[in-house]
């Protein structure tokens, strides 16, 4: 269980060189998804490759995160390392991703892809749990976890910003040299880091999947899958719905910038509302704003100021849903458990909430419309919710646990 203490660098033992290098890692590897994200299906539209054939290519990332996180956090637990196998798949994506523009063919783009992002599919949960390793040995995860994680939001605005000009200057064939130029800035971070160290003798890791055996992990992973689900919505139909409102791009684009904002503020103060909330009411409430954001959108995305303002949510559903999931993951996975248990977040999260909520709005889209689709996603994070507060029953009555 963390602690629930924790201060400044100085009270809690971490060392600035440790705290700025676990913020350029989380710089580095979300400027290299803040190039992927917005502009992957464009470098694949201007290599000639159909709709139907960039959605299958898109897909292979969603199967990726399906079954890659756990196979490499079950590694990390099993060799008790994290940071070799960050420096491997660095090394490994970087080599991959300088071999892109050669790929000629659909059938081995789609390998590519596949291959890729399985891969790289180790960094985030691998690179949270060494984190959350390190600060949990220091009672420092309320107050500094945040603030890292902060890094990663400004380096996703910073590679968007810088990939929107270089596309318009060198076009978006060169998307692979920008992605690789990312990944390698990226691999000299993780050589420099290292692994947090034991918290205690080197025992054979036990199991973790019967864990999720355990109702109140089920019902937290249950939450997290419908928090994903909820957010496809986001993901997926965001700028189409505004564009079919008759949003220009930079309005756009403006309203994208201030979800981002939001969630670097809640990154900077994290601390403040971590030591003065019960965990189980900032996850629960986490889903209950969801559901708000998600159903102002639905039906009243056509009021600019309310858009605007709907945004700031996302410090909520996204930020302080994230951070407050992987505190509460620590009280079941830790030590030899924390690889996996990260994977198996990221996994059933992002990977099976994420594609059966594509799934399911690209059906809303299409047959019912697109105020549904929002619509549908504040019915998940309602759901999601009493999922939430469901896990937090067993414990109640420990001290600490809201």
């Amino acid at each position: 269980m963390i602690s629930s203490h924790g201060g400044s660098g100085g009270r809690t033992g971490i060392d600035t060189a440790t705290y700025l290098r676990f913020g350029l890692f989380y710089l580095g590897y979300y400027g290299y998804v803040g190039v992927i994200s917005p502009y992957i299906s464009l470098y694949f539209s201007g290599r000639g490759f159909s709709p139907v054939q960039i959605g299958v290519l898109m897909a292979c990332f969603q199967f990726s995160r399906i079954v890659g996180p756990y196979l490499w956090g079950w590694l990390s637990d099993v060799m008790h390392t994290r940071v070799r196998i960050l420096r491997l798949t660095a090394v490994s994506s970087l080599l991959a991703f300088l071999m892109v523009p050669g790929v000629d063919t659909y059938g081995g783009m789609m390998a590519m892809m596949i291959g890729l992002n399985l891969i790289t599919s180790a960094m985030s949960p691998l690179g949270d749990a060494l984190t959350i390793s390190t600060l949990r040995r220091h009672g420092a995860f309320d107050h500094r976890y945040g603030r890292v994680r902060m890094f990663g939001s400004v380096g996703f605005i910073a590679a968007v910003l810088l990939g929107g000009a270089l596309f318009e200057y060198f076009g978006i064939l060169a998307f692979p040299w920008l992605a690789s130029g990312m990944l390698g800035l990226f691999a000299l971070v993780v050589l420099g880091m290292r692994d947090a160290a034991d918290d205690g003798p080197r025992v054979k890791p036990p199991p973790a999947l019967p864990l999720l055996r355990r109702p109140d992990v089920a019902w937290f992973f249950a939450s997290a899958l419908l928090m994903m689900f909820a957010h496809a919505a986001l993901y997926v139909f965001y700028s189409l719905y505004l564009e079919r409102l008759g949003y220009s791009k930079l309005a756009i684009g403006a309203m994208w910038t201030i979800g981002v904002v939001a969630e670097i503020v809640f990154f900077f103060y994290q601390g403040r509302l971590f030591s003065r909330f019960p965990l189980r009411a900032i996850l629960a409430g986490t889903f209950v704003l969801a559901a708000v954001r998600f159903g102002l959108t639905g039906y009243l995305a056509q009021l600019a100021w309310l858009m605007a303002a709907v945004q700031i949510l996302h410090a909520a559903t996204f930020a302080a849903h994230h951070s407050a999931s992987l505190k509460r993951l620590q009280h079941w996975f830790a030590g030899p458990l924390q690889g996996r248990g990260q994977a198996l977040y990221t996994g059933i999260s992002y990977g099976i909430g994420g594609t059966l909520g594509g799934l399911a709005m690209g059906w809303t889209w299409k047959s019912l419309s697109p105020s549904h689709t929002f619509g549908l996603a504040a019915v998940a994070a309602l759901l999601g919710a009493g999922c939430a507060l469901m896990s937090f029953r067993r414990d109640e009555v420990e001290k600490g646990w809201g």
